[in-house]
């Protein structure tokens, strides 16, 4: 779950994990122009997309509370949980998917290569034992996953190299920028695309207020993309048990969000 505006004096904004899901998902249908690549197998790379967190439901109707009795987002939750939805995530991908599942296990097994450096630098061994099994077999998977999809003519030349390769890049950076967009994160930051010459090129995004962002250079079609997913309006910021933040949440009034995503060309306009 992604907290918008935590600041906020009226209250927070929250957004599940799978409406997070549908708004990258609304930049991959758009992903790819006369310099960017498109996925190679497009409906499956927009279903890893769309469907790489789908894990969370549950969590996200009760999530955790911290100390402080505030929700555990993304970024304050404990490891043991995470690994268990991201689990849920590639297992409800595999439903659907074999190769969407692949794409989503990889893009765990790299965050979770993340993860781990974090701990091994704090110095909790124990926790870095877990995630590093976890790295191990996701990769498990997507080879496992990797060699029966071989034989399939569809997937042959997609499970290695550049195209697996652009394929994950595009999830990683659909992930990255509705994450980014979530949080109401501060600042520029950068996200990776492949180019069709072949090249891994940074792609910066600036913020130009108002929920209007900037990438340059546009990966994307046309000149500008309109996003939008659903945020519940939370009146309070903690909570004294998981039950009362359930009956929050369901009672919480829903809203929708909008963000722009802007080309070079289209700032100022």
């Amino acid at each position: 779950m992604f907290v918008f505006r935590e600041d906020d004096a009226s209250g927070p904004w929250v957004i599940s994990q799978n409406s997070h899901a549908w708004m990258a998902w609304q930049i991959a249908r758009h992903w790819g122009n006369r310099s960017f690549s498109r996925p190679s197998q497009r409906a499956e790379t927009e279903a890893a997309v769309l469907l790489h967190d789908c894990g969370w439901s549950e969590y996200d109707r009760g999530p955790e509370l911290d100390e402080e009795g505030r929700i555990r987002t993304f970024d304050r939750m404990l490891p043991r949980t995470h690994l268990r939805l991201w689990r849920a995530s590639v297992s409800g991908c595999e439903d659907r998917s074999r190769y969407a599942a692949g794409l989503v296990a990889h893009h765990f097994s790299r965050l979770s290569g993340r993860k781990l450096r974090d701990l091994m630098a704090a110095g909790e061994l124990a926790e870095a034992g877990k995630v590093q099994a976890f790295e191990a077999e996701m990769e498990g998977l997507r080879a496992g996953w990797r060699e029966k999809l071989g034989v399939d003519p569809r997937y042959a030349d997609a499970l290695d190299g550049w195209a697996f390769q652009c394929n994950s890049l595009i999830l990683g950076a659909c992930d990255r920028l509705s994450v980014f967009l979530c949080a109401s994160m501060s600042g520029n930051f950068e996200l990776r695309g492949a180019t069709k010459k072949r090249e891994i090129v940074p792609i910066r995004v600036e913020d130009c207020g108002d929920r209007r962002f900037s990438l340059s250079p546009w990966p994307l079609e046309g000149k500008r993309l309109v996003l939008h997913c659903e945020a519940r309006h939370l009146r309070r910021k903690a909570f004294h048990s998981r039950e009362s933040c359930r009956k929050a949440l369901e009672a919480a009034p829903v809203h929708r969000l909008d963000f722009e995503l802007l080309s070079p060309s289209e700032v100022g306009k």
